[in-house]
């Protein structure tokens, strides 16, 4: 982030808020003050203090610590196999780029990285899984997008342009603006709302929640991925809608898993290029650059042997068109594959842990919506599972590289929350939490029928 972006008056005020919500607020609010933050602040507010960037986020997250060591809640934590699989992720990552070459970015990412996780997973966990309460602060959040993103789409101006770190006139393509909001690139904003939707739409089954807010929430979402007009998140978007649909079928769905399988296979056995080319085919539909992406993914099978042991700090020989090269590091190409980043900061390993972290979390959202004594909560679970599938998808058009990354650690962190907890047991803020003071914004933000103590 460019050194001159400066500090805005009501961003400070917002960050010392939220700072005072994560000390005081129950566990809920606490995590929802992260969300709040990550949602509306953009990555152009920081403090540089001897050479460190501590964007708002960072502050953040040290803040949480504080309050999950002075109140004691680190205790009695049991690591998951998602805990498990997500501390080798980052351990991974970190390792393969020492080797590469340190860098201060480096531990940065590390700290990002496990300090939302764990902060999230372990609030969540203190609250007594109660997720719906997440979610309505979400629905409530993408209202709220929504309504700027379509006044940036119709007026071509970003209103958080002046909080520093997004543009003032949106990109065009296609004679299309295309609005983005707090985040850096359009795509990573209509996957917000992409990946939001499933969730907002599992919170009206929960019998304290508002039908009028699930789909308000779910109105939002829609306008928040038409107002980006990016292809990336539509296909994640249709991929939530299905996930959704096959909630009637969750019975079933070792057979669908089968069926596609085996369907991808017989394509890739009549077809003349490569499977993975069908994204190519199908941008020529949905518009975008599905044909590049195609291209990466051969390359990066292509050139395996440069990166599978640690990673790579050089792709700009894999394409031949200077175009593509990053113009902040002629090294590189713009590797817009989330899978493909895996394996180019931490070979093979860190890519098999990161698809293995996925895996187990479809594994857990399978046995709560199996169970015949959950359906509330598992009609939520199922629509994080949605949610996932979106993010899955998402990570073939684009690398997550701003705070976007808050929500997909979030849907980590509950699910491995929610794992912890057997399905069919009811969620709600443990008694030593009843009379914490509650925090006045997040308090108005969620309404006294989103309250849960």
């Amino acid at each position: 982030m460019p050194p001159g972006d400066s500090v805005n008056p009501l961003a400070l005020l917002v960050l010392v808020i939220m700072a005072l919500v994560i000390l005081r607020a129950t566990c809920s609010r606490a995590v929802g003050a992260l969300l709040i933050t990550a949602s509306f602040i953009p990555l152009g507010q920081q403090i540089v203090f001897l050479g460190l960037h501590l964007y708002f986020l960072r502050i953040l997250i040290l803040v949480c610590l504080v309050r999950l060591t002075t109140r004691g809640e680190l205790n009695g934590l049991i690591f998951t196999t998602i805990d498990k699989l997500f501390l080798g992720w980052v351990a991974t990552g970190v390792t393969c780029s020492v080797l590469r070459g340190p860098s201060a970015e480096t531990f940065g990412w590390a700290y990002d990285c496990l300090g939302v996780y764990f902060s999230i997973r372990i609030l969540t966990e203190r609250s007594g899984n109660d997720v719906a309460s997440h979610v309505r602060t979400l629905a409530l959040v993408a209202m709220a997008m929504a309504a700027f993103m379509a006044f940036e789409r119709l007026t071509h101006r970003n209103l958080f342009h002046f909080l520093g770190g997004v543009p003032e006139v949106p990109s065009e393509r296609d004679e299309r603006f295309r609005a983005q909001g707090p985040f850096r690139h359009a795509i990573l904003a209509g996957t917000f709302g992409a990946t939001t939707l499933p969730l907002v739409i599992g919170l009206q089954f929960q019998r304290n929640a508002t039908r009028t807010k699930a789909i308000l929430g779910g109105l939002a979402c829609i306008v928040i991925t038409l107002a980006s007009a990016s292809s990336g998140p539509l296909m994640s978007f249709l991929g939530a809608v299905i996930g959704l649909v096959l909630w009637p079928f969750r019975f079933k769905m070792r057979f669908i898993r089968r069926g596609l399988l085996l369907m991808l296979l017989g394509l890739a056995l009549v077809m003349n290029a490569p499977v993975w080319y069908l994204i190519g085919r199908l941008s020529e539909i949905t518009g975008g650059t599905g044909f590049y992406r195609s291209f990466l993914i051969e390359q990066a099978i292509k050139h395996f042997g440069e990166w599978w042991l640690i990673g790579s700090s050089r792709t700009a020989h894999w394409s031949p068109w200077e175009s593509n090269v990053l113009v902040f590091d002629p090294n590189n190409i713009d590797i817009t594959n989330h899978y493909i980043v895996q394996g180019l900061h931490g070979g093979i390993l860190m890519l098999g842990l990161f698809v293995s972290m996925i895996v187990v979390c479809y594994k857990t959202i399978g046995s709560w919506a199996r169970d015949p004594e959950s359906s509330t909560n598992a009609k939520l679970m199922w629509g994080a599972g949605a949610a996932l599938t979106a993010h899955c998808l998402a990570f073939i058009s684009v690398s997550y590289f701003d705070q976007i990354k808050v929500f997909w650690f979030w849907l980590l962190a509950v699910i491995s929350a929610m794992s912890c907890q057997g399905p069919g047991m009811a969620s709600q803020e443990p008694q030593l939490h009843a009379d914490v003071e509650k925090a006045p914004l997040v308090a108005t933000l969620e309404g006294s029928e989103g309250a849960r103590m």
